[in-house]
């Protein structure tokens, strides 16, 4: 393509598109629009020595018109043009719309660095239920995206907690979930624990061992694990690190329509920290991989930690565990957007929630303290307490 003319005027506005032949420009001038640059043509922008060509250099501002895929095109061109002077717009899918295209660009890095008028309005937010009756009365609700850890000692009930909170979303919003298989396995402890919350008995009656299950409910329950629920196990001799575990929860979400993602445990992932870095430092840049995750796909992602074993064993019974319990970064605090903590004070007494962190009140309720029971009938959690004074009102 020959350099454009000169031109005179200070006030004009040039077009700036990706090559593809000549085509994006022939499709530009075919539209009445007057100045068009080719921006792929790299000596038609700049010279040897990096600047600007006059005949470029000339105009008064830029718009960068892409198709879909050519974003990265956009943002360097426009740092090499003077990003103060481009807009940018997406072609339109009628080439007659071109120009009120390229009246109507907006500015860069809107997207980033935004008036209240760049922002589109966002609507009412929508909040869902989590299925625990007594929570939801308090005001309990979930939005996404949301990162959600969930702190709490080896034995507290959190797995149960958490299976239990999946086949809730799952009944109530069609939630389809991922859950990882890394201390137990998936048949049979998963596939019972889930049959059972959906059958909503135990198989066997423990006082006079008949079978409660019939063949009708089993089918009916497998029929919907099938739907609901996929797993992500460990493959042997692989190294289950943060790449792979973000590639892997990505394909699950495209896949097979993930919408809440739960790592029981953390710790059971390869965390590799590199050689220079603390563990906090890197937990940090592991929960935020998380976030971006829940963020790119408007997902909850929940991740059940443990504390340390010392800090356990030195706690007294009445002791209620916060987000900071968590073992090695106090990020579960900082980055949460839900925080849930779990541990029974007692061996054979109630589980006890501490709901530590809500982002936003008025959308998602209030922090609270529950006290649940599990029915042993059924294998889940009843919640038969509320309110902060739980703590100190038992023996």
């Amino acid at each position: 393509m020959n350099p454009l003319p000169p031109f005179k005027g200070i006030q004009a506005t040039c077009v700036v598109v990706w090559g593809e032949g000549t085509e994006a420009v022939g499709r530009c001038k075919k539209a009445g629009v007057k100045h068009v640059l080719d921006g792929s043509d790299r000596d038609l922008v700049m010279d040897a020595e990096g600047f600007l060509q006059p005949q470029v250099a000339m105009f008064s501002e830029f718009v960068i018109l892409i198709e879909k895929g050519q974003e990265e095109f956009r943002d360097n061109i426009a740092m090499e043009l003077s990003d103060e002077k481009c807009r940018w717009a997406y072609f339109p899918p009628d080439d007659a719309d071109i120009p009120t295209s390229v009246a109507t660009a907006a500015r860069m890095w809107s997207d980033e660095i935004s008036t209240i008028d760049d922002i589109p309005e966002a609507g009412p937010e929508k909040t869902y239920t989590s299925g625990f009756a007594r929570l939801d009365e308090h005001g309990f609700r979930i939005t996404l995206p949301a990162f959600m850890p969930v702190i709490g000692p080896y034995g507290s009930g959190k797995s149960v907690l958490l299976r239990q909170l999946l086949v809730h979303l799952w009944q109530l919003h069609g939630w389809k979930f991922l859950l990882t298989s890394f201390e137990e396995k998936v048949k049979p402890r998963y596939h019972r624990d889930l049959r059972r919350f959906l059958i909503g008995k135990k198989e066997i009656d423990p006082r006079t061992g008949e079978v409660l299950w019939t063949g009708e409910q089993i089918a009916m329950a497998d029929a919907e694990i099938r739907k609901s629920a996929v797993f992500l196990r460990r493959k042997r001799g692989a190294t289950l690190d943060l790449d792979r575990l973000i590639n892997r929860l990505r394909f699950a979400v495209r896949m097979h329509g993930v919408k809440v993602i739960a790592i029981d445990p953390v710790n059971e992932i390869d965390h590799q920290v590199p050689k220079g870095e603390s563990k906090t430092d890197y937990m940090g840049r592991f929960i935020m991989a998380l976030k971006a995750l829940a963020d790119d796909h408007n997902l909850l992602v929940i991740c059940c930690a443990h504390p340390p074993k010392d800090g356990t064993a030195k706690r007294g019974n009445r002791t209620m565990y916060t987000l900071n319990d968590g073992a090695d970064t106090a990020h579960y605090g900082n980055k949460a957007d839900i925080g849930w903590c779990v541990w029974r004070p007692d061996g054979d007494g109630p589980t006890y929630l501490h709901c530590d962190k809500l982002k936003d009140h008025e959308s998602m309720g209030k922090p609270f303290l529950a006290e649940l029971i599990m029915d042993m009938d059924v294998g889940r959690f009843n919640v038969t307490g509320m309110g902060y004074n739980l703590l100190n009102s038992g023996d």
